[in-house]
């Protein structure tokens, strides 16, 4: 045994070199012999090295800074950003179709009948599915079915299924049989609620599943998935939270809901939305010669089938939108055409309009920048140097001619300080509220985009005035200042009014020692006095309190809508006459000079709206009032008069409420009988006097609204009818 061991272990030390020569001897022939080329080979080391040469270039791009203009595609299709469906819809298992596959080959059986009982339908399917069923006495109907192509086997029982339950039918298994059956109101404990949408299949379990309505009226949804629910189905709707709940079977629910997730689509769904940019020519001109090329094609931008451009400086680009996608095709491809440099070399003259702004105010403030006039590092406005007539057609320059040649180099050495090409010059006609530009193609391009920038829409604001006159009675005494004072409580007859409405109430009248208000009027400083509120609703929450006791009388309710930076002025009343001299001449006639003077309620406001949204208000409120002179000898009227006049901030929708302007009315009346009242002492018995003293002070409430937008004061426009539609149906004022 040992010794074949051995024998065996030798036998392997001799063949085992040999075969290892032979192999090496075979190898090395077949190296020798492989002359032909393997471009299989050659093909597998090429495309290693090309996935080797890209982890490296890859690798260097992002090690290095890229411009993100650059990479910035020219083009952008930004339709998915106009809205789609509804996402709780978007995951829905749709029902379950035919294996086209398996019709297509001939597999299964095909279902026709022809007004027949409903037993022998389900008889043909019983025997044809190995069904033990058992049918209820109480079915009955009768059956229209036809196919049209083979129905495979294992789907066979599905569509049976929904062909018994369009028949109110319905089938279910007990033990080992199928029982057919009358199928009542399905009532449902199991309710589903929006996030298990996508869960749903194609069963005949009976749930209750909550269906948020993103697009549609819930009520309009209701209507349109009711067809498709069985009979025995029950839809509810939630109108205020357009919600509609759906108890019916599982598979119906999938139904229904199929169809509402092709339905319940934003309107904007459909909308084609491209983002193209604008790198060579000025925005606003690609625009307007886009806009007539579409015109002259007869693509009305209004309709249906037409394109909307709108122009965004901030990117330089176009954003264009259409419902059909060839019409922004061609405007793409338009694009591309205008979006050139015009050709260089020479001076071309060139017609800006003016959209927003004044011809000449742009004009001068461009020529101050390229000439370096009036220009201070506080950036202060430059002063005209020239204007142009608006009575005269001829348009003027309204840069100071350029005679000198001392001033023509040193307007060309700040010209090349800011590298321009050539001399522009630009010339306003505030007529045709247009700029005329001379200048190169390269410099035009730079001052056409800073003036599309200064010709922006000018802010407006709206300006809400409340003006009111307070009788000060005994809780009153001190005025609105003091009243609100302590604790923030004010006493009006016998109640207490706690304020619910002011947030910051500015002490500015001064105060005794000791830090409380004075006991008196005469230890108060009389003047004005202003408050910070919340809202304009703050104002009118004290107003109403205040005139629950008929202590206030509203003078006035103006509504004027201002340019920035400009002056409006608001006059309520009557021109009174003044005498202001008086002569008389040799022959004894009395010549008079008149002079009219305005009284009544007079306010000029002028805000200036800041970057911040702060809006700095000047503002001057006059009430005045044309009372009888008791000066002897003068029948000139006296003017009484209470005026406000300061400069303050305030921001946007915040309501200012001035007051402090108090004014004391003395009045003495004395009535008796003629002659009787007259005799000493005893007069006293047929006469008697009154004296009365009357406290009113004046409050003003001003609450402004910056309006950035048209749509901003539609908005503003509309609340303010809704508010007089009342007031017109009350004085029968036809619309």
């Amino acid at each position: 045994m040992r010794f074949a061991m051995i024998y065996k272990w030798l036998l392997l030390a001799i063949i085992i070199p040999q075969f290892m020569f032979l192999g090496g001897c075979g190898l090395q022939k077949d190296k020798l012999a492989k002359t032909w080329v393997d471009l299989e080979e050659i093909n597998k080391e090429i495309v290693k090295s090309k996935e080797q040469i890209a982890l490296v270039d890859s690798a260097d791009v992002e090690g290095e800074d890229r411009d993100d203009e650059a990479d910035e595609p020219k083009i952008k299709d930004l339709t998915s950003l106009a809205g789609g469906g509804n996402p709780y819809l978007e995951n829905l298992s749709g029902p379950e179709e035919l294996d086209p596959e398996k019709t297509m080959q001939g597999e299964g059986v095909l279902l026709n009948f022809d007004n027949a009982d409903i037993y022998e339908v389900v008889q043909v399917v019983a025997e044809i599915l190995d069904l033990n069923y058992m049918v209820d006495p109480q079915v009955k109907g009768v059956v229209n079915i036809r196919s049209g192509k083979k129905i495979p086997r294992d789907q066979l029982f599905k569509v049976f299924k929904k062909l018994l339950n369009i028949n109110g039918l319905d089938i279910r298994q007990e033990g080992f049989y199928d029982m057919i059956y009358v199928s009542k109101k399905p009532i449902s404990d199991k309710i589903y609620d929006a996030g298990r949408i996508d869960e749903l299949r194609d069963t005949a379990n009976i749930i209750m599943q909550i269906v948020p309505i993103m697009h549609l009226a819930s009520s309009e949804a209701i209507k349109l998935i009711k067809p498709y629910l069985s009979e025995q189905g029950t839809s509810y709707d939630m109108v205020d939270l357009n919600t509609i709940i759906i108890n019916d079977y599982e598979s119906k629910i999938v139904d229904a809901l199929s169809v509402l997730a092709q339905l319940d689509v934003s309107p904007l769904s459909a909308l084609k939305v491209r983002l193209v940019k604008v790198g060579k020519a000025p925005l606003f001109d690609v625009r307007d010669e886009l806009l007539e090329i579409l015109s002259s094609l007869k693509i009305n931008k209004k309709g249906y089938d037409g394109v909307t451009v709108l122009t965004l400086e901030r990117v330089n680009s176009l954003l264009m939108v259409s419902n059909n996608e060839f019409l922004l095709d061609t405007a793409e491809k338009w694009v591309d055409h205008l979006d050139k440099v015009p050709a260089q070399g020479r001076d071309n003259i060139y017609i800006y309009n003016v959209r927003n702004s004044v011809a000449s105010e742009l004009a001068n403030l461009v020529n101050a920048l390229i000439e370096g006039k009036n220009l201070t590092p506080s950036g202060s406005t430059p002063t005209e140097t020239s204007t142009s007539s608006s009575k005269s057609k001829t348009a003027k320059p309204v840069t100071s001619t350029r005679t000198a040649a001392k001033s023509k180099t040193a307007s060309k050495s700040k010209q090349s300080a800011l590298r321009f090409a050539g001399e522009p010059t630009l010339i306003a006609d505030d007529s045709r509220n247009v700029i005329l530009i001379r200048a190169h193609s390269a410099d035009y391009n730079r001052l056409v985009k800073l003036l599309e920038r200064l010709d922006n829409l000018p802010r407006q604001v709206l300006i809400e005035v409340l003006v009111a006159e307070v009788t000060l009675s005994e809780g009153w005494e001190l005025g609105i200042e003091w009243s609100m004072r302590e604790n923030a409580r004010m006493n009006i007859g016998n109640s207490r009014y706690t304020n619910n409405y002011i947030s910051n109430m500015s002490q500015v009248a001064s105060v005794d020692g000791s830090g409380n208000p004075p006991t008196d009027l005469g230890s108060a400083a009389v003047g004005f006095t202003y408050s910070l509120l919340n809202s304009a609703g703050d104002a009118i929450g004290i107003l109403n309190t205040i005139a629950d006791n008929n202590e206030v009388s509203i003078l006035s309710s103006p509504q004027v809508l201002v340019l920035n930076n400009e002056t409006a002025t608001v006059n309520v009343g009557r021109q009174v006459p003044i005498v202001t001299s008086e002569t008389i001449n040799d022959s004894g006639n009395d010549t008079r000079t008149i002079q009219y003077k305005d009284t009544g309620i007079i306010m000029t406001v002028t805000p200036r709206i800041n970057y911040n949204g702060i809006i700095i208000l000047e503002i001057e409120q006059e009430v005045s009032d044309a009372t009888q002179n008791t000066t002897g000898g003068l029948d000139t009227p006296e003017i009484s008069k209470r005026n406000i006049k300061t400069k303050l901030a305030v921001k946007d929708t915040q309501t200012i409420l001035m007051g402090g302007l108090i004014e004391k009315k003395q009045s003495f009346v004395e009535n008796g009988v003629p002659l009787l009242m007259d005799i000493p002492i005893l007069g006293w018995l047929f006469k008697y006097q009154s004296e009365e003293v009357r406290k009113t002070e004046l409050m003003i409430m001003i609450t402004p609204y910056v309006i950035e937008s048209d749509d901003v004061l539609d908005q503003y426009i509309k609340s303010f009818k809704e508010k007089t539609k009342n007031l017109k149906d009350d004085l029968r004022v036809d619309n």
